[in-house]
């Protein structure tokens, strides 16, 4: 095989030597694009109907194995996550090894072994590959699906469905899906708790039997193999699997759009719109419109900043930080998408913005300029990809599946170099449909759904929920003459009164928590005190502070970890003040804070007041009251950090009552990506509080 490296530095286009005399005052002209030299790889099959695809790469002793399911799409309906739990749990034990003896195994000898609903994939050193497939084959062979893991990965999904039910682009990703494919396509169906909640073990292992079979396989290896070892290798681990017949069902397209639609799910009190406009197609992998249609969707706002989407959105008009699309190819559908996240008040104008970029593509066309870049970056981009020698394996696959010319990938750079600007401006017309689209903004619908109507054909915003469903029902109404004021009495009085609330002095809490980020899970303590106005908080993982936060009534200060401290100022300080309030509630219809009541929203299923509170430094808090009980249930607001918007939403459960109060025992936040649930353990009420607790 030829040198991967070498080639990739030869990626770009080569210019031909004048053989005359050089008129240096012109530029030389490019050459034409060689072919590249990709090095050939080699199939065979086992009498099972398993496809083995070898690429050789002797450069370093290691080898990957990567068993794939060539997998038609599966509706599952009201079971939906089946595949996604059992792909988990197959790496969860076999009937020869716990999960704690297969990681123990998989540690020893430095590999990685990991599976999904389509694969089980394993790397490592060459010495170690018998070890590596041989772990590989029990996993396929012997898996117990133990109840215990089971439990406990739903748990993890439903968790997860919970920290993407606050974050917008999570939710338009979903609702787009719905919205494009319908939800009982394949590609629309979503994953909710109700149907994590449906999904049985029984289900996963079935899931397991009916797919998992040698005649839909392929086995790739690559690394430092011949073919003669990897025929002897894949026979030991792989020709005992049984084959059984799969059949999938074949599902009509979704019908054709006609009119722009503009759908909205609503997000209580938020400051900032995450917008999608999309539309479908047919594009098959290999169809000769994939590589000129990508240049096009690169010059609208694909993988290159100075994409035309960026350039007007972030650089003209400042709306956002970032814009940008993609457009894919797909064996069913294929899907043209562009986004951005912007603030309420210019949602629309960033809507309008978006419709024009995409139809200057298609009425103007593009500069020499513009397509010589983009050819450039994605010349660039295909030779860093040949420097990993899965990108050859990713390509054998691809051609073997999808049926492609042998020469596919190694002509890239001749078919990327004839592209033209008609070629471009045809694309734009085929495959971009401002006229016929989807336009899905998730935001505060109060602010932004009545600026949207213009952009329906039929004249109407459709509003669903974060799954895609139709909003039910209509907005419940405000009772006559209530008032911000009054739903904060209604809650002072459901806690305690304002006289019992008014008494309490000072407040201590010691709190158990868990933080969940990226998957990982941490445990941690916390010991809160409020007293006149002054806080103190510490956040420890066993004995090791993570973070202490400390406000004296007037300097505040930040400890992390290691000891480092950071005395807070300006607005810093500020928002350190207003969280040292006690019950700041008290507070809200005194000089300096803003308070109105926003209107009735649902909270879970649970209808509740929303009241907006600008405190005196500045800072923007949403509130929701449950109608029902006067409780306070959630609270959310926005920060900016380093040019960012992050939401923050903290729910309020448990209420018990000490000493005739009722307090929150049960709070679990959601920044970002991360979870944090806090269980209060003990809570004292106008306690012996040392003045020291509040020095430096």
């Amino acid at each position: 095989m030829k040198n991967i490296t070498l080639i990739a530095a030869c990626i770009f286009l080569n210019f031909t030597l004048l053989q005359a005399q050089v008129d240096r005052t012109q530029p030389p002209k490019p050459a034409k694009a060689a072919k590249i030299q990709l090095g050939e790889y080699k199939t065979f099959k086992l009498d099972n109907g398993l496809t083995v695809i070898l690429v050789e790469n002797h450069e370093l002793p290691t080898v990957t194995f990567s068993l794939q399911l060539a997998l038609e799409p599966i509706l599952e309906g009201t079971l939906s996550g089946t595949a996604s739990l059992a792909g988990g749990l197959l790496r969860a034990g076999t009937n020869t090894r716990t999960k704690a003896e297969l990681d123990k195994e998989i540690d020893f000898v430095g590999a990685d072994i990991s599976t999904g609903p389509s694969f089980i994939q394993g790397s490592s050193l060459k010495k170690h590959q018998d070890k590596v497939l041989e772990l590989m084959s029990d996993i396929l062979y012997n898996p117990v699906f133990p109840q215990e893991e089971f439990d406990k990965l739903k748990k993890q999904t439903l968790s997860s469905l919970a920290m993407s039910s606050t974050d917008p682009n999570s939710i338009a990703s979903t609702v787009a899906n719905v919205l494009r494919f319908g939800n009982n396509h394949p590609y629309g169906e979503p994953t909710t708790e109700q149907t994590i909640g449906n999904v049985t073990l029984d289900g996963v292992k079935n899931y397991y039997k009916t797919y998992f079979n040698p005649g839909i396989g392929y086995l790739i290896m690559v690394g430092d193999l011949k073919l003669s070892e990897a025929k002897v290798l894949a026979g030991k681990y792989f020709a005992s699997w049984k084959p059984n017949p799969v059949s999938f069902k074949k599902y009509d397209d979704p019908a054709a759009f006609k009119g722009n639609r503009v759908a909205v799910v609503n997000k209580s009190g938020a400051v900032q719109s995450v917008i999608t406009i999309t539309n479908i197609f047919h594009l098959k992998p290999g169809d000769p419109d994939v590589l000129p249609a990508y240049v096009m969707n690169n010059i609208l706002g694909g993988g290159v900043f100075s994409g035309r989407l960026m350039m007007n959105l972030r650089e003209k008009r400042a709306y956002t930080y970032g814009a940008g699309s993609s457009l894919t190819s797909d064996k069913l559908l294929g899907v043209f998408s562009a986004s951005a996240q912007v603030r309420n008040s210019v949602t629309d104008s960033a809507v309008t913005q978006f419709l024009f970029e995409m139809k200057r593509m298609r009425d103007e066309p593009v500069t020499m300029e513009d397509i010589t870049l983009t050819k450039n970056v994605m010349a660039g981009e295909f030779g860093r990809s040949l420097e990993n020698p899965s990108t050859l394996a990713t390509f054998a696959l691809n051609t073997v599946r999808y049926n492609l010319p042998l020469d596919y990938y190694a002509t890239y750079l001749e078919r990327l170099d004839k592209i033209t600007i008609a070629d471009v401006q045809a694309m734009a017309k085929k495959y971009l449909q401002p006229e016929n689209c989807i336009i899905l903004v998730v935001g505060n619908k109060n602010e932004v759904a009545g600026k949207l109507t213009g952009f329906a054909s039929s004249g109407k915003v459709e509003l669903y929920d974060r799954y895609g469903m139709p909003e039910v029902g209509q907005p419940l109404a405000l009772p006559e003459g209530l008032t911000a004021a009054n739903v904060v009495d209604l809650y002072l009085q459901a806690i305690g009164g304002k006289q019992k609330v008014r008494s309490i002095r000072s407040l201590s809490a010691i709190s158990s928590g868990k933080i969940e980020a990226n998957g990982q899970k941490m445990e941690l303590s916390l010991e809160t005190v409020q007293v006149a106005g002054n806080l103190y908080q510490i956040i420890k993982m066993g004995d090791m502070v993570i973070n202490k936060q400390v406000y004296n009534g007037t300097q505040g200060w930040v400890e992390g970890m290691g000891g480092a401290n950071q005395v807070m100022q300006n607005a810093d300080l500020d928002k350190m003040r207003d969280g040292a309030i006690l019950f700041p509630e008290l507070r809200y219809f005194t000089a300096g804070f803003q308070t109105t009541l926003e209107g009735i929203e649902s909270v879970d299923g649970h209808n509740a007041y929303r009241i907006k509170i600008i405190y005196p430094s500045g800072t923007i808090e949403n509130e929701f009251y449950e109608i029902s009980t006067g409780l306070k249930i959630r609270k959310t607001s926005v920060t900016e950090v380093q040019k960012q918007t992050i939401e923050s939403i903290t729910d309020y459960a448990d209420y018990r009552e000490l000493d005739g109060v009722k307090f929150p025992y049960g709070i679990k936040q959601r920044v970002a990506d991360q979870v944090i649930e806090i269980t209060v353990n003990k809570m004292e009420i106008n306690g012996d509080i040392k003045p020291d607790l509040f020095k430096k």
